[in-house]
Formats: structure tokens, sequence, C-alpha cells
């Protein structure tokens, strides 16, 4: 992974900024007035990790494999026959990920670590940003090196999947205990350098809870009485209820928006999913000219016009008037890149509710507040007319363009709650919007996907996995990176043992996702 080159720059770097730098052991007496040593001078990096927003990292973690989650469509092959979007990344690819997360993430929290002697409320914020981080990775690949990292050592034994979500569970405990205690100050010691939130500790503990509750709900049907504990400490300790608490990488010119150069710059390499667009054209939904731009490939057909996923040997410039994605505001600036959205919480809430779990709520209630809460989000109208709308269902997908990419929708789940519906229904109602507002997230999307089955994702037209990948269930994780391999093979040997089938496969279940899938 040329980790070690990586961490050793780091290394230089701060010997040059901290030389003539004394008394670092006076540090940590106060956390709350200005470092004596740039600790803060290492979080923009780390915070680059949590939307992906230059362009490189942003085509390969928001794109490239992010089709599975069904927003964006990466429509060309670059001259390739081995792509995610047909289930057959190759090694090179395959890497890219997982590679990037830990060589770009560590290289600094080690610094930080090193520098606050693992204490502190510095440190802590570092390990939120690296639990938000690693767990990412964690529904990427499964097992991972995550409880013996340290000291600027990757190389280390991986942990079972169980073993890495409670140590994550725990480091995230940890952090919101030191937060909580930071949110009674008037100081923000990150203010200069946190894009996100400012140096606003009392954000950035709802933004810990929120991020809590998700990973609960992340394992809940792997461990159900555990994710519930932790849910209902979420929820209790006070997660994200207003559009004013979503998280966004303001970008603050470190970068301009990735997507704004992938598809403005690059020439279209990334233009909106047919499956979430078939979905919302299906129920009119108003958000759709919040997220895409209008097709003009075919005259008289829909007004929104997504590409399939997975077509092989597509190049972009047939693609070209297909609808995009909308990455500016109104002012011509990019936009901010979303990271958690107020209305993820809600929708997790429902699903805790659903399952019986102390969600502060009914299901049907934080149901209907999460859509109200995304439609307010981007501005849409229309709010009461759409949460009524017990009718309507997702749309087929039909390229006016080339009919032979066509595909039905199986999907009939209709938008008004139905109190009356099962709750395989109900659960199918909650994860579909949660969907809908969880955009750009490709991630979220998969994960739900490969956790519950539901939404309905349309397939590649051609798939062409050789690692038994089908249709119904999709690609259900990443590969171990070809790396890990080269340096540290006989951990990763070993990690391969603790995968459901013994097998480091595409199609190999992940912990949290075993026996899940369409349920189509």
């Amino acid at each position: 992974m040329n980790k070690i080159l990586k961490y050793i720059s780091g290394i230089v770097l701060l010997s040059t900024v901290v030389g003539c730098t004394s008394g670092f052991e006076k540090f940590n007496t106060n956390p709350y007035e200005p470092a004596t040593l740039p600790v803060t001078s290492f979080f923009p990096a780390m915070i680059d990790c949590l939307a992906s927003p230059e362009e490189n990292p942003c085509q390969r973690n928001n794109t490239f494999w992010a089709c599975f989650g069904g927003y964006v469509t990466a429509p060309h092959s670059w001259s390739r026959n081995t792509l995610f979007s047909t289930y057959s990344a190759d090694d090179d690819w395959n890497k890219w990920t997982v590679n990037w997360y830990y060589e770009h993430f560590y290289t600094s929290w080690f610094e930080v670590a090193r520098l606050t002697e693992n204490q502190g409320y510095y440190y802590q914020m570092a390990q939120l940003l690296r639990v938000y981080t690693m767990q990412m990775v964690a529904s990427l690949q499964g097992p991972m090196s995550y409880s013996q990292i340290a000291a600027g050592q990757f190389y280390v034994p991986y942990d079972n999947e169980e073993t890495a979500w409670k140590a994550m569970f725990d480091d995230l405990d940890a952090a919101i205990v030191e937060i909580q205690s930071a949110v009674t100050s008037t100081s923000r010691p990150l203010e200069d350098v946190d894009r996100v939130y400012g140096g606003d500790n009392s954000k950035w503990l709802k933004f810990a809870n929120t991020l809590k509750l998700r990973m609960a709900m992340r394992i809940s049907n792997a461990d159900p009485e555990y994710a519930r504990q932790k849910a209902e400490e979420a929820v209790a300790g006070g997660v994200m209820t207003s559009t004013s608490d979503s998280a966004y990488d303001l970008l603050n010119g470190r970068y301009p928006n990735g997507y704004y150069q992938i598809s403005a710059g690059w020439g279209g390499e990334a233009k909106a999913n047919a499956s979430i667009v078939s979905y919302m054209n299906g129920y009119n939904d108003p958000r759709r000219e919040k997220y895409f731009t209008a097709q003009t490939a075919v005259e008289g057909s829909d007004p929104y016009m997504g590409v399939r996923s997975g077509i092989q040997g597509m190049v972009k410039n047939d693609y070209i008037n297909y609808s995009g994605l909308i990455y500016e505001e109104s002012n011509g600036k990019t936009a901010p890149m979303p990271v958690m959205l107020a209305a993820e919480a809600a929708f997790l809430r429902a699903e805790g509710a659903l399952k019986g779990w102390n969600m502060g709520g009914t299901a049907q209630d934080l149901y209907e507040q999460g859509v109200r809460l995304s439609f307010e989000e981007w501005g849409a109208s229309g709010v009461d007319a759409y949460l009524a709308d017990n009718t309507s269902t997702p749309a087929d997908y039909t390229d006016a363009v080339n009919t032979s990419n066509s595909i039905a929708n199986k999907s009939t789940i209709t938008i008004a709650w139905d109190n009356g519906a099962s709750n395989e229904k109900k659960l199918e109602r909650i994860i579909t919007q949660k969907w809908i507002a969880g955009y750009p997230n490709g991630l979220e999307g998969w994960s739900d996907f490969r956790r519950t089955g539901y939404p309905y994702i349309f397939p590649p037209k051609n798939n062409l996995s050789t690692q038994g990948c089908t249709n119904e269930r999709g690609q259900r994780r990443l590969r171990f990176s070809v790396d890990e391999y080269s340096n540290n093979r006989a951990n990763v040997t070993a990690a391969v043992q603790m995968l459901s089938n013994g097998t480091d496969s595409d199609n190999t279940d992940l912990w949290w996702a075993l026996k899940s899938g369409s349920k189509y």
C-alpha cells in the first residue's frame, strides 16, 4: 500500500513544522486553548475521508463501486473489460478505495495520536473521524486491521467483523463522552480547520450519536440485542433532528466539489443512475430537479432519464445528454458535499421503532419526519401531497435511445404510510424513502440493499462476474486489497478464514448482511 512511505513523509512534514518548537510536554494541559504543536493541521486530511471531495478519490469512492447503491453511473469503460459495474473489477481497481482510506487517514491520525499521547479532546475528535472512516471500510470488505493499529504500523492482524464493529463502538462511546464535556465550553479549538461544523461541538455530538445509530442498525440482524442497546443510547444522547444538524464537507477552498470535476471537467464521467431516477419518476418526486439535470437526449420522453449501470463497452459520449448530477449552487459555486443528513437519523429511528426499540416516536411519525426533513434539505415543495400519495409506484426504466437497456421495475411500493401493511412492507417503504433521501451516499444505499434486500436496484445489463455475483443479490463486498497479500500476507490470509464462507470473493456475505439480499 506504500503506507510506510507515506507515514515517513508525514513525519518529515511534521519535523519541518515543529523543529524549532519547544515545550511540547505542555501540549495537553489545556485542550481548549491553541496547541503548542500544530495538531490541528492534521485534521483537514482526515476530514477528506468523509466525502472524498478531491477528484480522483471522488471518482473511485463515489462512482466506481458506488454504482451498487443505485445513485450514480460511471458511463464509460476506459477501454477496459473489468469494471465494478459489471461485477468484474480487477485487482488494480479493487484495491484503490480501501488503500486510500488507510493511507490518507492514518498518516494524519498517527500524528494526532502521537502528539496527544492518545488522550484529550483532539485525540477523541480524531477517533470520531477514524470510526466514521473505518465503518465504511468494514462495510466494504468485512474483517479489517483496526484494534491493533498503532504507532505507524498498519501491517497487523485483522479483527473479525464482530470484534471490529464492537471496538469501533467502544472508541465512538469514548469520543462521545469527551465531546459531550466540550459542549459546555465556548471555545472551538478546531474552528479554523473544521470544514464540516466550524468547530461546533454541539453539532459534532449529534453527528457522533447519529453515526452510532447508523452503526447499530447496520449490525442489527447480526447482534439484535447489542444493536438495540447502542441505538437506544444514541437516541437518548441526541441525534440529528433538524436540517441545521446535517453534515456537509463545505470544501472551504480546499477542493471544488468532486462530482463537478468528474462530470464537467472530464466530459460526463458521472451520470444519474437509472435506478433512483426510475423510482423518482414513478413517484413524480419534486426532488428530481434538485438532484439531477433534465435529459436532452430524446425530446418528448420523461424529463429525467438516468443511465443503466453495467453496460459492457459503454462510451461516455453516448450518454452525454442523459440526466446528470447537480453539483452547483444558484450562485455558480460548486455545492458542498453531503456527509450525513438529518433525514437519515429519522429513517433509522423509524426502522428501530418498527423493531420495537425505544426511538422516541412511532415508525409512521419518524418515517414521515424523514421525508419532510429531506424535502426541506433540498428546498423541494409539495411534501404533504407526496406523503398522502397511496397510488404511485416506482416506474420501469426506459432507455429512449437504446431500448435494449430498458428494464422493468419489480417494486410496487407506494409512498403513503399504511398501518395495515405487513412489517416487511413497512420496512420496504422506510428503506425506499431513506434511500431516496440519502442521495448521493452510495455506500449507505448499497449497505441497506445488502442488509434488507431493499430497494430494488437494477442489476447490470451485462453481468460478467466470475465469482458468483448474481443479478438478484448483486455484489456483496470488495475483496481484500492485493497489496495486503504482498505486504501483510500472513494476516490477510488468516482474515480470509474469518469470512462467512472462508473465501475472499465478491459474492461472500458480510457478517451483518449474512443471508440478506434482494427480496424480488
